[in-house]
């Protein structure tokens, strides 16, 4: 079996020490748990799962100063370490080649390491995208602004990697925020295209640098297709897609419907799904810039006579208030996928006061991790 030679002290895998059939057992048998604990009735279908290995297309590591400095992921068993990544093997093959050249570049620049605690320093977060079909990767170096970063040289060294997914976008991201996260306050584009582009079945996808998107491209394809499959859509429907991120499950969805909606909180993003929707030629989609519960509540004119809702929440999953609205709205079918089987087993409790849950579909986005997504498929009673 192998293992990454981080993982006895690395936080990004919990499970790689478990044969990859016993991660699946582990995640079928939580989901059965959850239908139980809420009393859900639901069939529970198989995991469906793709490769386990180098999946990921998106990271965040981050520096610190460790007797020198590093940059890495956070350890599992010391509070405040970060591990100094050389290999990741749910992630890509590019990654030692990308983060010891980055280091060597901040080490001879003599460039300091942010203190999360004093609010001083420079370095802060290293972001690398992969779009996986397409072999093209995006940097981006997160800095505070108390020092100068050589721009020129540190895209010189990046450029002169030799790389399995070539280097197409590079940007710095200014952020002196005292929050832990990514705050993108300022981004520079110092290199190539504000945009990677990934094909998903026979359509592109513009991935900025601050972009939502599938974590598993590889899986994303066979689970919108399964959707899709799920659905059976008849050329007459009308489709409302919330929390629709790039558009990507609408833009699939369009084809076979009448027309799409889709409601994002963020402008931007919504600009995103707007332009993946130009650039593939799909005309029966229109977006949303909305609060979802104030688009059902208020803003939804155009979401009446909905014959297929689909839903895709952040982790925290649907506020009562948003539930009540979609009882309201009454649509004939939801399809509602989650990477958080806690909240969407408590939402669909829920949603069974009006609907009755055909079946639940974990599928395994995130090998090795204790992560996964759930579909679930839901009919009006």
């Amino acid at each position: 079996m192998k293992l990454c030679k981080h993982f006895s002290e690395c936080g990004g895998c919990q499970f790689q020490d478990k044969p990859y059939k016993q991660q699946l057992d582990l995640k079928i048998e939580k989901v059965k748990d959850l239908a139980v604990s809420w009393e859900v009735g639901a069939r529970i279908k198989p995991v469906v799962y793709k490769e386990e290995w180098f999946y990921r297309n998106k990271m965040e590591f981050s520096f610190a100063d460790q007797k020198g400095l590093v940059c890495g992921l956070y350890s599992k068993k010391e509070k405040r370490k970060v591990v100094n990544i050389e290999e990741c093997l749910i992630f890509s093959k590019d990654t030692q080649d990308i983060l010891e050249t980055i280091r060597e570049f901040c080490r001879a620049k003599k460039y300091s390491v942010y203190n999360k605690y004093s609010h001083k320093g420079f370095l802060r977060n290293l972001i690398i995208r992969q779009a996986k079909f397409t072999k093209q990767t995006m940097i981006g170096l997160v800095t505070g602004n108390s020092q100068v970063l050589d721009k020129k040289e540190f895209v010189k060294r990046l450029l002169s990697l030799k790389l399995e997914m070539p280097i197409k976008s590079i940007y710095q991201i200014i952020n002196n925020s005292f929050s832990d996260a990514v705050i993108f306050e300022k981004k520079e584009l110092l290199y190539g295209s504000s945009f990677i582009e990934e094909k998903l079945g026979s359509y592109i996808f513009r991935i900025g640098i601050d972009t939502f998107f599938q974590v598993n491209p590889r899986m994303a394809v066979d689970f919108y297709g399964q959707i899709k499959k799920y659905l059976n859509l008849s050329g007459k429907e009308n489709v409302l897609d919330l929390f629709c991120g790039v558009g990507s499950i609408g833009i699939f969805l369009a084809s076979g419907g009448s027309q799409v909606w889709g409601v994002e909180l963020s402008e931007e993003i919504v600009e995103k799904a707007r332009e993946n929707a130009k650039i593939n030629n799909v005309e029966n989609i229109s977006f949303f810039a909305c609060d979802v519960r104030k688009f059902l509540n208020i803003k939804g004119a155009p979401s009446k006579d909905i014959d297929v809702l689909v839903i895709n929440p952040p982790r925290g999953g649907l506020s009562n208030k948003i539930i009540r609205a979609i009882l309201r709205l009454k649509p004939k079918v939801i399809i509602y996928s989650s990477c958080n089987p806690d909240s969407l087993f408590r939402d669909l409790k829920g949603l069974t006061i009006s609907y009755s849950v055909d079946f639940v579909e974990p599928y395994d986005f995130f090998p090795h991790t204790k992560h996964f997504e759930c579909l679930s498929f839901l009919r009006r009673s």
